[in-house]
């Protein structure tokens, strides 16, 4: 059976298994269920094997492969569409993922500068700085940085651009 699909093959093969199954025909059923799994034998082939042993039986048991290829392809469908609907779920968390953290990176980094320039400012001019100031900046949120960075321009001392 291994060579059963090759085109040049297969005549021999079938010529073959008509021969075989003539022997014994109750084997026809199981052998062409094979046949079309295992190998995707087409229509016309499995007709004329039928018709060559069993005769009788060919509307009927090309009626029961085709439910059954019926039944077969749509199962495939359905995983086929699992795996591609759980890859593109991955892939659009991961995008979702990659997006959020390059937003948040971008956010946090901006804040971070606006800190160190807050703190440079005032360094500037109420030096020198005590830690605690330092330690504020760097834990404040950045609309409060915004508000400090404001009032350093109108204050007159250090005290007046924390002021609540």
């Amino acid at each position: 059976m291994k060579y059963a699909t090759r085109v040049g093959r297969q005549m021999t093969v079938r010529e073959l298994l008509i021969e075989a199954l003539r022997a014994a025909p109750e084997e026809l059923r199981p052998i062409l269920y094979y046949l079309v799994n295992a190998y995707n034998y087409d229509e016309q082939t499995l007709r004329e094997i039928i018709r060559e042993v069993r005769p009788e039986e060919e509307e009927p048991m090309m009626s029961q492969f085709a439910q059954e290829i019926k039944k077969k392809a749509l199962l495939e469908g359905i995983q086929q569409g699992r795996q591609e609907g759980h890859l593109e779920g991955r892939q659009e968390g991961r995008l979702e993922g990659l997006l959020e953290g390059l937003l948040e990176g971008e956010a946090k980094g901006e804040t971070k500068g606006e800190a160190k320039l807050l703190m440079r400012q005032l360094s500037r001019r109420f030096q020198p700085l005590p830690n605690e100031v330092t330690d504020r900046i760097q834990k404040a949120d950045p609309n409060t940085i915004e508000i400090w960075a404001d009032r350093i321009l109108d204050a007159k001392s250090l005290d007046e651009v924390f002021l609540e």
